[in-house]
């Protein structure tokens, strides 16, 4: 089994990210994975994570 990991980041980024991902699923609930530009930027995002 493998164990946990953990990092330290500081409440206030972790607060945006929790914000982030709720605006991300509710963009995604409202279809925006239908917008003709979605598969770019999702293109741009895989690009930019690496």
């Amino acid at each position: 089994m493998i164990e946990p990991q953990t990092i330290t980041i500081l409440i206030e980024e972790y607060e945006e990210l929790l914000e982030a991902k709720q605006f991300l699923e509710a963009l995604e609930a409202a279809g925006v994975d239908n917008w003709e530009g979605y598969d770019e930027a999702r293109e741009i995002y895989g690009e930019s994570a690496v």
